[in-house]
């Protein structure tokens, strides 16, 4: 179950029904049991970062643009 109670964006605070139908089910298909560490709204495209994985890029559409993977140092 996901509960998002605090969305940061460039205007201020965005609720959860800000977040697209699309998105939650991109993110349960593709990162199963994964954690959301964030979510920002930034002009004219959403950023959800994947704790300790990857930031994925969605449009206002909640249509999926790409992942920006971060690479593990070691």
């Amino acid at each position: 179950m996901t509960n998002w109670n605090l969305i940061r964006g460039v205007e201020g605070t965005l609720s959860a029904q800000d977040i697209r139908r699309n998105m939650l089910s991109y993110i349960i298909k593709n990162h199963p049991a994964s954690l959301i560490q964030c979510i920002e709204k930034e002009y004219n495209i959403y950023r959800i970062d994947i704790l300790g994985s990857d930031s994925l890029l969605f449009d206002l559409q909640g249509h999926f643009v790409k992942a920006n993977i971060r690479k593990i140092k070691g």
